[in-house]
């Protein structure tokens, strides 16, 4: 092998192992310790650092371990990316495999810091996971990503809810994933507007030649502003009183950004938001049951009150 070949093997030994004798590496890589010595200075050379240390436990040590990789990761980042590497593996996302991998290669390169890493193998991700294959999902949602990156048409047939299914040609401006489902933003040229669809309701699709100029009146974040999930449309000026304990749940977390919440008596909050979105804020304000009185507006006290008796007819036959 090559001078500079073996001053690269002499790396990832001691990346793999720590600290190594000066015989050992001899012996690895089939030359004299004087080669060792002189691919050390070669090392240096690209100002990768090596110490080394004389006695009976001495050897040579990487000093600026990662640096061929530019990547200088620390215990804590590594066990941030396991915890990430769980939280996907466990939610079946279509990244999860490919984080795996990273995860594995890294974990090699700080085999010597092994000690300081925690284990994860009893921490667990709850999620409610997608019913889809992933490999189709992966290769699916990739080329539709690609097609956003390089501003060209997608011809799709698409399943939808309420149309059924129908072929359509899409100017893909971004995608989105909201509950570990995927989904694409842009504008539809069959319903001449812009349009949400779901990554796994897409049966066919084509990657078209033809491109279109990017819309600079889009803006993914705006586009989102204020929906309690991605449903859009109309907004309303929210007002709720919610009674505990259900008022602590709601109180821990942040359901759009401009909420209001007041502490009144007994444990009780009232939630004062902005929202867009109808469909999923009658979900959010049905799913907190008897403990939640919708104030304001009155459109929503309407809708609340309408589904009720519909849900209520159900078990009165």
């Amino acid at each position: 092998m090559s001078q500079v070949g073996n001053a690269i093997k002499m790396y990832i030994l001691l990346q793999a192992n720590g600290k190594m004798k000066i015989s050992e590496i001899a012996s690895l890589l089939e030359v004299d310790e004087r080669s060792v010595r002189r691919y050390r200075d070669d090392l240096e050379v690209a100002s990768i650092l090596i110490d080394g240390e004389r006695g009976k436990y001495g050897g040579y040590q990487l000093y600026n371990d990662n640096l061929m990789l530019g990547l200088n990761i620390s215990t804590q980042e590594q066990n941030s990316l396991q915890l990430v590497e769980k939280y996907l593996k466990d939610s079946r996302n279509i990244a999860s495999k490919d984080i795996s991998n990273i995860v594995t290669k890294i974990n090699a390169m700080n085999s010597a810091r092994e000690k300081e890493q925690v284990d994860f193998c009893n921490h667990m991700a709850k999620e409610t996971i997608s019913n889809i294959d992933l490999s189709v999902e992966r290769k699916k949602f990739l080329d539709i990503h690609a097609a956003v990156l390089s501003r060209k048409k997608i011809r799709i047939d698409y399943n939808s809810l309420n149309s059924g299914k129908l072929t359509r040609i899409i100017r893909p401006y971004t995608t989105l994933q909201y509950k570990q489902d995927l989904y694409l933003i842009g504008f539809c040229e069959l319903k001449e507007e812009i349009r949400d669809f779901k990554i796994s309701r897409i049966e066919n699709y084509e990657i078209m030649d033809e491109t279109f100029p990017k819309d600079e009146s889009f803006d993914p974040e705006k586009s989102m502003e204020n929906c309690l999930g991605i449903y859009k449309g109309k907004e309303y000026n929210i007002k709720l009183k919610i009674m505990h304990p259900m008022s602590q749940i709601i109180k821990e977390k942040v359901w759009v950004k401009n909420q209001v919440i007041t502490e009144t008596d007994g444990g009780a909050i009232i939630f004062k938001a902005k929202m867009r979105g109808l469909t999923e804020i009658k979900t959010w304000i049905l799913g907190m049951g008897s403990s939640v009185i919708v104030l304001e507006p009155d459109e929503i006290v309407y809708e609340i009150k309408n589904e009720i008796e519909k849900m209520r007819n159900f078990y009165l036959r």
